[in-house]
């Protein structure tokens, strides 16, 4: 697994999408996963309330794509998660007990002006002012701690400086990586 972290704008879903050509492996986005659940009420009642999907909901649901996909011996690209302190001690523990097999975490740098400029040129009907500056403050106050954590637990974390074009970053993966 690989594990992409990033603030908004930071391009790791574009270079989800590159590693897992580069890799022939399958893409788990938790966004995804959510949207293809949103018959469950808890899932529904948050995501139209424009809230957080309950922990024990996301993980519940990732658990469940993670087994559908083979996760235990596959190589996959993990994007959106762990965007909490308690999705990273989950994750951390299915590393441990070799649930799960880690080959990298990957955290794309950028400046909050720099990811600030990109939302607003890519111009997403939900990338409002006011919601842009939620999810910094998200990122800042929960994705960076689950972040740490990781780090906490002796993960190393591979920093790309993401202030630069999409082939440079991805050929600054492909380098850290080894490919």
């Amino acid at each position: 697994m690989i594990v992409l972290f990033g603030i908004a704008g930071s391009g790791k879903g574009t270079q989800a999408e590159i590693l897992a050509k580069r890799l022939n492996c399958p893409i788990v986005t938790t966004g995804d996963i959510l949207r293809k659940n949103q018959a469950n009420p808890a899932v529904k009642a948050a995501t139209e309330a424009g809230k957080l999907v309950p922990d024990e909901i996301t993980l519940s649901l990732l658990e469940q794509e993670l087994s559908s996909i083979g996760a235990d011996g596959n190589e996959f690209i993990l994007d959106g998660s762990p965007r909490t302190l308690t999705q990273a001690k989950w994750l951390a523990e299915r590393i441990k007990n070799g649930q799960i097999r880690l080959t990298a975490i990957i955290h794309i740098k950028l400046s909050k002006d720099e990811a600030l400029k990109r939302l607003k040129l890519r111009a997403r009907h939900d990338d409002t002012e006011a919601s842009i500056q939620g999810r910094f403050n998200f990122y800042q106050n929960s994705v960076i701690p689950a972040l740490n954590y990781m780090k906490a637990q002796g993960y190393k974390v591979i920093e790309i400086d993401g202030e630069q074009s999409v082939e440079s970053v991805a050929a600054k993966i492909d380098k850290a990586l080894g490919l």
